[in-house]
C-alpha cells in the first residue's frame, strides 16, 4: 500500500505516528483535486490536532470545507464541520465546538447518512457532558449508540459506550447518604464498565479496555468500595507503564492514595500521592498535581509530620497562581482559534439562523436575540425563557420511526409557533429540546403561558398522525432577573426541565 494512501494514513495516526502521518499527506495534496484533496486535508488537519497544534489543525479542516463547497460535496462539509469542532473542542472551546457541532449535525441528518449522524452526535453529546448540560448529552448519546450498533464499526461502539458511560457519570456525581436512585444508577454504571472493558479485551482493544477499567475503579471508589477499587486499579499500574500512559498512571496513583485514605491507611496513602506527584511533575495536569498534593498534605498531617504537610499545602496554594496563568492562556488560545475560524470562513457568518427540519430558529438566532434583549432587562422589562422537552421521544423514534420522529418535532414546532407573539422567539435547542422567548409578561402570566403551551402540545392529534401516539412535553421556566447573563439563564432553565422530568413529566417547573 503506497505511503501516502488515505487508509495508510490513517493507520498511521491510530498508531501515533503522527509527524510521518503528516508529512505522507503533504506529499499527496499536490496529486488531488476535488473531494478527494478534502478528505486529505482532513486527514491531515487530524494528525495535527493529535500532535496538539491546533491553529493548524483548524486551518487544514477549514480549508477542506471550502474545497468540499468548490465540489459540492455535503457529506465532506458535514465531515470538515465535525473536525472543526472536534479541534475547538481540543482547545477547550467546548461551546464553540458545539455552535459547530450542531451545524454538521443538520447536515449529517440532511443526508440521512447514520454513520455521520452517530459521529456528530456522540461530538455533541460529549461537549454537552462537559458543560453541564447532561439531559441533551445523554439524549445524543443514546441516539448514537443506537445507530453504531446498526452500521458501525466494533471500534465506534465501544468507543461511543465509553463516552456514554462517562456522561452519565458525570450526570450522577456522588450520591449523597440516603439517596437511592443514585446509588442504584451508581451500582448498574459499575457492571456496565466491566462489560465494557470485558468486550474491550475480547476484541484486542487494549488501550480503550485499561481506560475503562480506571474508570471501573474510580466508581467503585464513588460508590463507596475503596477495597474492591483498589484490587481493580494496583494491576492497572504496570499496565499503564507499559502502554507509556504516564498520565493514566499518575491518575491511577492518585486514585488509590484516595482509596487508602478511605480505609484510614495514611502511610500507604501518602506513598501513592508521591509516586502521583513524581509523575506529574515531569507533565500533567495542574488539577492532577494540585489533588496529589492536597492528599500528601492531608496524609502527612495525619501521619503527625505537621512541617511537610505545611509545605505540601502552601504547593498546593502557589499551583492556583498557576492555573490562573494557564487558564488566561487557554483563553488566549481559544480566542485565537475563533479569530482563525471565523477569518478562515468568514462566509459561514451569513448562513441562516433557521434550523432546517422545523423551520425555527437555531442557536445561532437564539444567541442573537438574548445579546438585544438582556440589556432591557436592567432598565425593567421582564424577559422569560421556556426550555421545552420531548417526553420519551426515543421511544416515539424506536415505536414509530425516525420519520414519524421527525414529523413530530415539525408539528411541535408548528404549536410552539402558534404560541409566539411579535418580539418573542421559538428556537429548536437540540434533538428533541425546544426553548420559547418571551418578553413583556410578569411570572404568573408566564406560568400561566408554559401551561398552555403544554397542554397544546398534548392536545394535537397524534393519534390521528400514528395509532397509538401520544407526545406531552415537561418544561423549566425561567425569569431574567434570577440569573447574571444568558448562560447562566439557560443553565437554570435546563435544571427546572430536568426537575420536571424528575417529577413525572408532562409539567412545568418554575422558581
Amino acid at each position: 500500500m503506497p505511503v501516502h494512501d488515505p487508509e495508510n494514513i490513517r493507520t498511521m495516526i491510530e498508531r501515533g505516528e503522527l509527524d510521518a502521518a503528516a508529512r505522507a499527506a503533504r506529499n499527496a495534496l499536490p496529486g488531488l483535486e476535488g473531494n478527494a484533496r478534502g478528505q486529505m486535508l482532513l486527514l491531515l488537519s487530524w494528525a495535527r490536532l493529535s500532535a496538539g497544534h491546533q491553529q493548524e489543525a483548524l486551518r487544514h479542516a477549514a480549508t477542506a470545507a471550502e474545497v468540499f463547497d468548490a465540489c459540492g460535496s455535503t457529506e465532506g462539509r458535514c465531515d470538515a464541520l465535525i473536525r472543526i469542532g472536534n479541534v475547538l473542542r481540543g482547545g477547550g472551546d467546548h461551546a464553540g465546538a458545539l455552535t459547530t457541532l450542531e451545524q454538521a449535525e443538520a447536515l449529517a441528518r440532511t443526508l440521512g447518512e447514520p454513520v455521520r449522524i452517530s459521529q456528530v452526535l456522540r461530538a455533541v453529546g460529549v461537549c454537552c457532558s462537559i458543560l453541564g448540560r447532561h439531559q441533551h448529552a445523554l439524549s445524543c448519546l443514546n441516539e448514537s449508540l443506537q445507530l453504531v450498533a446498526e452500521v458501525g464499526t466494533v471500534t465506534e461502539r465501544l468507543v461511543t459506550r465509553q463516552s456514554l458511560l462517562n456522561a452519565v457519570n458525570r450526570r450522577i456525581g456522588t450520591p449523597v447518604p440516603g439517596d437511592v436512585e443514585g446509588a442504584t444508577v451508581l451500582s448498574m454504571q459499575i457492571e456496565k464498565w466491566r462489560e465494557l472493558a470485558d468486550d474491550c479485551a475480547n476484541t484486542g482493544h487494549t488501550r480503550l479496555e485499561v481506560m475503562a477499567l480506571g474508570n471501573l475503579a474510580i466508581t467503585l471508589y464513588e460508590g463507596g468500595q475503596p477495597d474492591a477499587a483498589i484490587d481493580a486499579l494496583t494491576p492497572l499500574l504496570e499496565r499503564y507503564r507499559s502502554l507509556g500512559m504516564r498520565p493514566n498512571e499518575a491518575i491511577c496513583h492518585n486514585e488509590l492514595g484516595r482509596c487508602f485514605e478511605a480505609r484510614c491507611d495514611a502511610a500507604s496513602a501518602k506513598q501513592h500521592f508521591e509516586h502521583a506527584i513524581a509523575l506529574l511533575r515531569d507533565g500533567g495536569s495542574l488539577d492532577d498535581l494540585q489533588q496529589a498534593l492536597d492528599g500528601l498534605s492531608r496524609t502527612q498531617e495525619t501521619l503527625g509530620d505537621l512541617a511537610q504537610a505545611l509545605a505540601a499545602l502552601r504547593e498546593v496554594r502557589a499551583i492556583d497562581t498557576r492555573k490562573a496563568d494557564e487558564a488566561a492562556r487557554g483563553n488566549a488560545s481559544q480566542r485565537e482559534l475563533r479569530i482563525e475560524l471565523a477569518r478562515l470562513t468568514s462566509q459561514w457568518a451569513l448562513q441562516a439562523t433557521q434550523d432546517p427540519l422545523t423551520g425555527l430558529g437555531n442557536r445561532r438566532a437564539l444567541d442573537r436575540w438574548l445579546a438585544e434583549y438582556l440589556p432591557r432587562v436592567e432598565h425593567g422589562e421582564s424577559l422569560i425563557l421556556m426550555l421545552m422537552d420531548l417526553d420519551n421521544f426515543k421511544q416515539v423514534n424506536d415505536n414509530f420511526g425516525h420519520d414519524i420522529g421527525d414529523e413530530v418535532l415539525r408539528q411541535v414546532s408548528r404549536v410552539m409557533q402558534q404560541h409566539c407573539r411579535t418580539g418573542d422567539l421559538a428556537v429548536r435547542y437540540g434533538g428533541e429540546e425546544f426553548l420559547l422567548a418571551m418578553v413583556g409578561l410578569s411570572g404568573d402570566d408566564a406560568l400561566a403561558a408554559a401551561q398552555r403551551l403544554r397542554h397544546a402540545v398534548a392536545d394535537v392529534g397524534w393519534g390521528q398522525l400514528r395509532a397509538g401516539l401520544v407526545v406531552t412535553v415537561s418544561i423549566g421556566l425561567t425569569e431574567a432577573h434570577e440569573a447574571t447573563d444568558g448562560p447562566a439563564l439557560l443553565t437554570l432553565a435546563d435544571r427546572r426541565l430536568y426537575a420536571a422530568k424528575f417529577a413525572g413529566r408532562n409539567r412545568v417547573v418554575a422558581g
